[in-house]
Formats: C-alpha cells, structure tokens, sequence
C-alpha cells in the first residue's frame, strides 16, 4: 500500500502543474474507478500542494471535493481530516475565524474515536490561528492542552513540536527569554535524533530569538549554518526566508552590502516562486529602507518606503477580494435556499387551498398572500441592512488603512527632512511632530487590523505607543518599569484618539527630562472608571511644581497648550501632582463618553 501511494503523490506532482483554474473535475481519469477513501485522500493531497504553489482557488475547491466524498463514506477520521483540510484553507487566505470553526468541527469527529494525535494536532493548528487574531491567552490555552494530551501519548516527536510552538508564541508575546530555553531544548532533542530538516528549522526560529534579543553574532551564525544547510539540501523554501530575516541581523553590525545582496535575492525567490509574494516584498522593501537611510541615501529610502506600502496595499486588496467574494458566495446560496423554502411553502398552501370551500378560499388567499408579501418584504429590508453593515465595515476598515498609509509617508517625510536639519531645536521640533504623527498612525492601524472600526484596545495601543517612545529616547525594556493598569479597555476612537496624544506628550517630556539622575526609571500609565474615566502618567524623577508648570509650561508652551486644548475638547479637568515624580490627572465625564459613543 505505501510503495502504491508513493507512486501516485509522484504521479500527481507532475500532473499539478497542468490543473487550470476553469477545470471543474481536479481528480485525473485514472482515478475515475479508485475507492472513495483513495479519491479523498487524493484530494486533500492535491489541495496542500495546490496552496504551495499559490493556486488558492484550485485548492479549495480539492478540498470541498474531498469533504463531500468524506460526508458519503461516513467516517469520522476521514471526515475529520477533511474538515482539517478546509480550515487549512481558510487560514492560509486570512480568515482565521472560519479556520477556527472548520477545527472545532474536526475536533468533533476525532473525539468519537479518540484519535488522541490527530486532536493534539488540531489544537496545535487552532492555537496558530489564535495567535494569528494576537488572542496570546487562547493560543496559550490550546497549546497547553495540546501539550498536556501529548505527553500522555508517549510520542517525544509530537512533544518537541509543541515545545517549539510554544517557543514561537513566547516570542510572538515578546517573552524571547522563554522562547530561546524552549529552542534550545528542541533544537538538542532534534539533533540527538538526526532530523535535520527540523533541526534546521528549529535553529532558524533560534536565530530570530537572538535577533531580538540583541545578540547579532550569534544570530548571524545560526543563520549561516541553516543557509548552508538549505543550499546543500536544495530546500529553495528555506533558503529564502533565511535570505529576508538575515538582512536586519546583517544591518545591526554595519553589514550594509551583504544585507543588500540577501535582500535582492529574497525579492527574485519569491518572485519566481510566488511564495508570499506580496508580504515578503512589503517586508524586504522596509529592510531596503532601512539600509539606504544608513548609508543616507535617502531618496532612495523613500523610493523603498512607497514600494512597501504599494507592497501592503497588495497583501490588504488580495484578502478582501477574496473575503468578498467569499461573503458574495454565501449570499447567492442562501438566496437560493430561501428561494425554494418559498416555493416549496407556496406549493403546500396551494395543495390545502384544493380542499378548502370557496369562501374559505379567498379570505385564507388574500391573509396569505398579504402575510407573505409583508414577510418577503422584512427579509428583503434585513437582508439590504446587514449587506449595508459589511460594505460599511468593510469601508471603514478600508479608511482607516488608507489613513494610517498616509500618516506612513508623513512620518518617513518627516523623519527625512529631520537628518537634512543641522539646526539641533529644529530637528528636535520635526521629530516631536513625527512622534505625534505616528501616536496618531498607531490608532488607524490597529482598527483597520481587528473587526472592531469604532472602538480601540487602550491597554494594547498605550502600550504600544509607550514601548515605541521608549526605544526612540535609548531605553532598554530589561532596565525600565513600564506599568500599564487599565481598568477600562475599549474606548470610542474620538476619545481614544485625543487621549493618545496627551499621553504621548506627557510620556515623552518624562522620558526627555524626568530620568537624568533616577537610577532606575519608572512610568505609570493608568486608566480608572467610575462615573466617567481617569487618566493617570506618573513617572518617577525629582517632578515639577504645578506652578512652575502653569509658569514655563511643558517642554515647550506648544506642548503645554496642546494637552489644554485636548482636555477641553474632552470636557475633561486634569491637574499636576508633585507625588513621588510628576503625576498627571485627567478626568474626563460619563456625559462626554456617551457622547463619543
């Protein structure tokens, strides 16, 4: 049986490349005769492949073959597998959402035979998509349920694969400490074991980890031993994602031509292969310009910059097309379905009106027929509404990309002509004004990337926009306390939007002028509710008296009317504490939320 499958994945990946996206039989003739459970194994198979090739169409449609012939033999691994197959779909286009249901239902099937390794894998490809939403605590939740049901299967493999997941959501959540322990410890069992092609991706996740961590020699020699690797076993795949990431370990050390070199042949592999094609333009593009803005090149950097965001556009306009077509789908089915439920309820009236005396007749005709023209009338208005409500949402989203796109330029504009200043006021005033450009971007860009188009995450925005400040002045995460205590999570982007730009001047005359003589720097960002909201920064250096304030103003008179004309705009009163440090409050009234709202 092996020696026969082996020869029909031969047969199949030659015959792969002549599938044209109008066929509408993917399975080969000599199929035509083979057991279902041959044809959907097959199928699947065909789909994997169809999606390493970038043929997405091709693909789903091996799958729904496959879970169509799964649904007629009945069984629960097959059908399970089936149901895996279309939410590896699902998630390779984007729509993790949909991924995450197909894996439930598979989870359901492989639960009637407890196949205890195909459920821990299927909670190992739900964390993934989790991960992918950036919901860390689900992701985390899977994976250690997945972890937990391995180690009872006694199976070392499957253990050393979830150890390395776990290593990559540690270091999604910025925990690389954690997430370099856990490679190293699967790196070491894969090298016991000979697996090398694991090995080797295992070391390449390492060489990621030490990037982050600041340790360049130690990443770039990683990344050599796995470049080496994938050139000796032809692995073009591998090669090429060695060749995107080594470039920023590369630029650390003043490496600029070999990042270049690495650059231009990360750019012709996905090119040529159709890997990703998009995202990992947009992502070398933004290595290219971080290279000519070394060398001061800066023209070019920002040639570089606007193919990166052409690059986005691409990865964002490609996803929508296809959830568009996807939502345009669904609607055609269930308008056909609607359509014979109505003609099938229609032709059970007309069979009960034979019966009826011709009195009867017309009064139940007319009752009918009034009930039914009122009933296709509120499904036609419901059915306009929430089509109304996607093509808004979806307008929005579409707005608040194109917003922080522009804000992008801006911000690079500014950056710019901040390195062709000699004036060191002016070029410290250019770059205050970026710093509130990108407080402003940072906003846009999380609502566009979440469903939510009205309402932003104020835990994850703050502390995204106070971790960006903090590099910017020179501070280092492992000798700085950054306290973000959010006691109200969503706010309406009006409030949420002044809120950020106070918090951004606040944050940043601390991080100028508050730590000059602290040993060890302290910043508090805090978010009360009670009959309205409080905003609270305190930081922990020698603090300033509210009357000198009042007198000299912060950092400068623009910085210090700012924060006034924002707190009026938010009906909000603040004051200025002299408390261990400088601490700011601002208390903005339940009245003025509702009215965001």
């Amino acid at each position: 049986m092996k020696t026969s499958v082996v020869g029909l994945v031969s047969l199949l990946l030659g015959w792969l490349s002549q599938v044209s996206l109008a066929q509408t039989n993917l399975l080969p003739d000599s199929l035509a005769t083979a057991p279902d459970t041959v044809k959907t194994w097959t199928l699947r198979q065909m789909g994997d492949s169809l999606i390493r090739i970038g043929k997405l169409d091709n693909a789903k449609q091996a799958y729904e073959e496959a879970f169509l012939l799964s649904k007629r033999i009945n069984k629960p691994n097959d059908l399970g597998t089936s149901y895996r197959g279309l939410a590896y779909w699902y998630s390779e286009v984007g729509d993790h959402r949909r991924a995450i249901t197909y894996y439930q239902q598979a989870m359901a099937q492989y639960e009637k035979t407890s196949s205890r390794e195909r459920i821990v894998r299927t909670l190992q490809m739900m964390s993934h998509n989790y991960a992918q939403l950036n919901d860390l605590k689900t992701a985390r939740y899977y994976l250690e349920k997945a972890m937990t049901l391995a180690q009872q299967t006694g199976n070392p493999d499957l253990v050393m694969q979830l150890t390395d997941a776990l290593a990559t959501l540690a270091a999604k959540g910025n925990n690389h400490r954690l997430a370099l322990t856990l490679q190293q410890k699967a790196t070491a069992y894969y090298k016991r074991q000979n697996d090398w092609d694991m090995y080797f991706g295992c070391l390449f996740n390492m060489a990621i980890t030490y990037k982050n961590l600041g340790h360049y020699p130690q990443s770039e020699a990683m990344f050599r031993e796995v470049l080496n690797y994938a050139d000796r076993s032809h692995d073009g795949y591998m090669k090429g994602y060695v060749c995107i990431n080594l470039p920023n370990t590369l630029i650390a050390q003043g490496k600029l031509d070999e990042a270049e070199t690495l650059c231009r042949q990360a750019l012709e592999w996905a090119e040529q292969t159709g890997t990703e094609k998009y995202s990992v333009q947009e992502e070398v593009y933004a290595t290219l310009t971080q290279i000519y803005e070394k060398r001061g090149n800066y023209q070019q950097a920002l040639a570089y910059t606007k193919r990166q965001v052409a690059s986005h556009d691409s990865v964002f306009n490609a996803t929508k097309n296809r959830q568009l077509a996807e939502i345009e789908t669904r609607y055609q089915i269930k308008e056909k379905e609607a359509r014979i439920q109505a003609l099938d309820e229609a032709n059970r009236q007309k069979t009960q009106l034979v019966w009826a005396s011709a009195s009867g007749l017309i009064v139940v005709t007319l009752l009918l027929g009034t009930l039914f023209w009122l009933y296709q009338k509120i499904r036609r208005s419901r059915a306009q509404i929430q089509h109304q409500s996607e093509q808004l949402t979806l307008a929005m989203r579409e707005l608040h990309h194109r917003v922080k796109n522009n804000l992008a330029i801006v911000s690079s504009l500014l950056k710019l002509q901040s390195n062709r200043l000699e004036d060191e006021k002016a070029v410290q005033a250019v770059r205050v004004g970026q710093q509130r450009v990108e407080a402003m971007s940072l906003i846009h860009q999380r609502l566009y990337q979440t469903d939510r188009v009205a309402t932003v995450n104020m835990r994850e925005y703050l502390a995204d926009l106070a971790s960006s400040l903090m590099l910017a002045y020179g501070y280092q995460a492992d000798a700085f306390d950054l306290h973000i205590d959010m006691a109200e999570e969503e706010l309406d982007v009006d409030v949420a939007m002044p809120l950020g730009l106070i918090v951004n001047e606040l944050v940043t005359n601390a991080f100028k002028y508050a730590y000059a003589n602290v040993q060890r720097p302290s910043l508090r960002i805090g978010l009360r509710n009670g009959n309205g909201i409080t905003l609270e920064v305190q930081d922990n250096g020698p603090g300033i008296e509210t009357a000198d304030w009042q007198q000299t103003g912060l950092r400068s008179s623009f910085g210090k009317r700012l924060i006034v004309s924002l707190s009026e705009q938010l009906d909000g009163r603040f004051e200025l504490v002299k408390h261990n440090g400088t601490l700011f409050r601002l208390y903005i009234p339940e009245a003025r939320l509702r009215m965001a709202a």
